[in-house]
């Protein structure tokens, strides 16, 4: 049968032979909550069979998988080597010269070099369908995965397109039927924004939907790395797609080889781009140790920033009550329930526009609003600033450096390196700040060009 999964709030909820799961329980911090009604045609994702479940069958060790099917189980097993080889390999930093900030210097590279290390936006992995547990026999043996949700596609390309407001009729609020209406697609045309990193991209892989990337093969080689570009673009070049017409010929299409690489596409998005995933890459390139007491600071800042909102979504999944985050973004964590949810009575409340109408990141983190509640009463200037210079903290992360870097300097008298993180999510922007910030701190940068001339 095909799989039927619900999604409330965000919070994945499978129906499907009479199976039900939900990661409810530290949801509110053990507050008195139940599931709330969802309003049709959000109630449910219909997901292709990828394989048989033989969960209630007899015929186990008759049935014979077919070639398709046995790849699509060794990716939901984890043994799929193409896409496991893919996940497991970070990029490399950029090195450029060291180029002093001082105007006294001439702005002059000298012998010295730093390193920015690429980084993506990424995505709530809230957002993601949740799995079904699927009985199989594989390789001679009879084992359970956990089969990924591919949305059956009605549609061959997506009406919204890039550049053309006229085709966004969303508004806000209605987050949901945006990323249904992606749901139900085979692509949705994606392309460079601001930046070459934009998050439609992550709108639409959330969505379990194939992005048709314009340009991809013109991305610089530092732009992107975090994406699964290969697996992109062969999934553009798949004969019978047509990009000029937004149609698929469907005579010439080959399905197996759609539904094998959206299968591996998908299965990499959750492990590798979501927050909490690029926030473990972060750890991971900088060697922070696990076993270890630890305090970490996170400098934020009230403007909504998507790189800044995501990291610190990321980082929270993994600190929990160990981050501390100076300046935190309301936003994030809270709205009066007797308030409506709409564009003005946000922007009223917050005191700021939610850019991108708070799709992705608003009240991401509201299940840590005690957290927020603790750090708006502790975290006073002088608090932070003592705490700095007693090194209480294990690490120290600035959310946005050029948006907030007033503390760095005092950072950087008291702190190793290895011990500062700074986040730069801008679109194309040129500074020289950016090469004294790398000097003293580990630089993860999410547009990175080719020629360090253009971003130094």
């Amino acid at each position: 049968m095909d799989l039927i999964l619900g999604q409330v709030h965000n919070i994945p909820l499978i129906v499907a032979n009479g199976y039900s799961n939900t990661s409810w329980e530290d949801y509110l911090n053990g507050a008195n909550v139940v599931l709330a009604p969802c309003i049709e045609p959000h109630c449910e994702i219909e997901c292709m069979t990828l394989y048989p479940d033989f969960t209630s069958k007899q015929n186990l060790d008759t049935y014979s998988l077919s070639e398709e099917e046995r790849q699509h189980i060794s990716i939901d097993a984890g043994t799929d080597k193409l896409v496991n080889d893919m996940i497991n390999e970070y990029p490399v930093p950029k090195i450029c010269p060291y180029r002093a900030s001082d105007i006294t210097s001439e702005q002059q590279p000298t012998n010295t070099t730093v390193e920015y290390f690429p980084l993506a936006f990424g995505f709530n992995e809230h957002y993601l369908f949740n799995t079904n547990p699927t009985k199989v026999s594989f390789n001679r043996n009879v084992m359970y995965v956990n089969q990924m949700c591919l949305p059956k596609k009605s549609k061959d390309f997506s009406d919204l397109l890039p550049g053309r407001g006229e085709t966004y009729g969303f508004r806000f609020g209605e987050e949901l039927e945006y990323r249904r209406i992606y749901s139900s697609v085979y692509y949705a045309i994606t392309m460079m924004k601001g930046g070459w990193d934009c998050n439609r991209h992550y709108e639409i892989l959330s969505s379990g939907t194939m992005p048709y990337f314009d340009d991809l093969e013109n991305a610089g080689s530092f732009m992107l790395v975090h994406l699964p570009k290969t697996l992109l673009l062969e999934a553009r070049a798949i004969i019978g797609v047509r990009r000029d017409h937004m149609k698929i010929d469907h005579r010439q299409f080959n399905l197996t080889q759609y539904r094998l690489l959206l299968h591996r596409v998908l299965y990499y998005t959750k492990y590798r781009l979501t927050t909490r995933k690029l926030a473990e890459y972060i750890l991971k390139t900088i060697h922070y140790p696990r076993s270890i007491n630890h305090s970490v600071l996170l400098i934020a800042h009230q403007v909504p920033d998507y790189m800044k909102e995501l990291m610190l979504h990321g980082f929270t999944q993994i600190f929990g009550s160990s981050l501390h985050v100076y300046n935190s973004p309301r936003y994030l964590y809270s709205y009066p329930k007797h308030k409506q949810w709409t564009f003005n009575n946000t922007k009223e409340y917050y005191a700021e526009e939610l850019y991108g109408f708070g799709y992705g990141y608003a009240l991401s983190l509201r299940k840590y609003a005690k957290l927020h509640e603790r750090d708006k009463r502790d975290l006073t200037n002088e608090t932070v600033v003592e705490n700095i210079k007693n090194n209480r903290y294990t690490l120290i992360i600035f959310g946005s450096i050029l948006r907030s870097n007033h503390l760095f300097p005092l950072v950087a008298r008291h702190y190793y390196k290895s011990r500062i993180v700074v986040i730069d999510g801008e679109d194309k922007l040129k500074s020289i700040k950016r090469s004294e910030y790398a000097r003293l701190a580990s630089y993860f940068l999410r547009e990175i060009p080719d020629k360090c001339g253009d971003f130094t």
